[in-house]
């Protein structure tokens, strides 16, 4: 069976959802937030110390749409537009747009409020520990992050290393992921593409 660890508020509920649209039996494991405070054995599971994550059997997923994918495939569900049927690009396009460009401004609303001292410090040691999970990744030696290729997931995750630069936090990056960064960075693609238009 699925085991789904969750919290109230977090992006578990998509994970649930999900579940519950494919009529799929699971069991939730209840985490106080921020489960990398309050359960610490829980970065053995996600390194990035974030919600949701699943088990279920060997397979752990810790991105909530990813497990939204492998969810329907496993279940053989209608959550996912194929790329062979009508309304594929509409739905690629608002997939990643809810998570990442509507998202964001109401993390900022609910992490900044009154607190903007202790929201800074909660980003810096939430984005350390989510670097865990690229360093993880890169631990074997591998060029890229999967398929022994570059694949989008290179350029979704370089983008955000560079990102740090402008963010400040770019020296929280360890040894490896900097040396990944700049393999990504000696690419000629990438040159061209940050090259002033």
């Amino acid at each position: 069976m699925i085991k789904v660890y969750a919290a109230a508020g977090t992006r578990s509920r998509r994970v649930l959802w999900a579940l519950e649209e494919l009529g799929a039996p699971y069991e939730v494991v209840a985490l106080k937030f921020p489960p990398r405070v309050h359960h610490p054995e829980f970065l053995a599971i996600s390194p990035a110390g974030a919600l949701p994550a699943i088990q279920d059997g060997e397979a752990t997923l810790i991105e909530s749409l990813a497990i939204g994918e492998y969810l329907n495939r496993k279940f053989g569900g209608d959550l996912v537009v194929a790329p062979e049927e009508a309304g594929h690009l509409e739905y690629l396009q608002l997939l990643h747009f809810g998570e990442s460009t509507l998202a964001p401004p109401l993390a900022w609303a609910r992490r900044f409020g009154p607190r903007l001292d202790a929201a800074l410090a909660d980003g810096r040691e939430a984005f350390t520990l989510r670097l865990r999970v690229i360093e993880r990744a890169l631990a074997d030696g591998r060029e890229f992050l999967a398929a022994g290729r570059l694949t989008l997931a290179d350029i979704s995750v370089g983008y955000t290393l560079g990102l740090s630069e402008l963010s400040g936090l770019h020296e929280l990056l360890p040894p490896a992921v900097l040396a990944y960064e700049d393999r990504l960075k000696a690419r000629p693609a990438y040159q061209r593409a940050c090259a002033d238009p």
